[in-house]
């Protein structure tokens, strides 16, 4: 794979079994593009989010055949200090997004507890959750400016590395853009639960009472695995 200047610190950081995905000669090629583009972009000093370091965070914690569940999003979170690399979720002290905030009702709802004081997912991804968005990476106050730089024929890979080498695993595809991707999906090795995006302008119509992790968690125990800890948040101040 080519040194890449923007992206090479993040690159550095994802745990190796990705590395067979994102050096196929067609995945590689557009990383340089897209890297071209974000250097561009820097050299203009445009502010990006996540920072350079986190782009490719949702990489780090598990090879593809390892991981338990995947949850897809869209964009990264545009504002100041919000987008970590990691789907739905902000680092520790910044608001809870609204749609997280849904997520959080909806685990309340489906299995008891309260609704966390963090949005810091990251104790989700070190059990194997693969939190990735569609686009990596985001203009400053810009939702979907990096839309076209190319980012969907990356992250197509790495589901489709999920689906193809994974034994089986759940994918919880919330929204228009995330169903699309259950075609592709092999339903005989994995299980796919589908609803309507958490945003509070579509979550009544059919995420809130969707029971996924607690589906979720019966499909990996059944198949002898260890269930997600999906309330395992460092604090929990306010109840459902």
């Amino acid at each position: 794979m080519k040194t890449h200047h923007y992206l090479a610190t993040s690159l550095k950081r994802i745990h190796p079994g990705w590395l067979p995905v994102l050096e196929q000669p067609a995945i590689a090629a557009r990383l340089d593009d897209i890297d071209t583009a974000l250097t561009a972009r820097a050299e203009a000093q445009t502010v990006m989010y996540p920072p350079r370091e986190a782009i490719f965070h949702a990489l780090s914690f598990t090879a593809p055949a390892d991981v338990k569940v995947v949850i897809l999003g869209q964009d990264p979170y545009h504002g100041d200090g919000e987008a970590m690399g990691l789907s739905f979720s902000v680092p520790e002290g910044v608001r809870i997004p609204p749609s997280l905030r849904n997520i959080y009702k909806e685990i309340a709802s489906d299995l008891g507890g309260g609704i966390p004081a963090s949005g810091d997912l990251t104790h989700w991804a070190n059990q194997g959750v693969l939190l990735l968005n569609s686009v990596l990476t985001v203009d400053a106050d810009r939702a979907g400016s990096h839309g076209k730089l190319g980012w969907q024929a990356v992250t197509t890979a790495l589901i489709d590395a999920v689906n193809r080498t994974n034994p089986g695993c759940v994918f919880l595809l919330w929204g228009n853009w995330a169903r699309t991707r259950a075609e592709a999906i092999d339903t005989s090795r994995h299980l796919v639960l589908e609803a309507v995006h958490p945003s509070p302008l579509s979550a009544h119509r059919g995420f809130f009472g969707c029971k996924h992790f607690s589906e979720s968690n019966a499909w990996l125990a059944a198949r002898g695995k260890k269930p997600v800890e999906w309330t395992k948040i460092a604090r929990q101040t306010q109840l459902f």
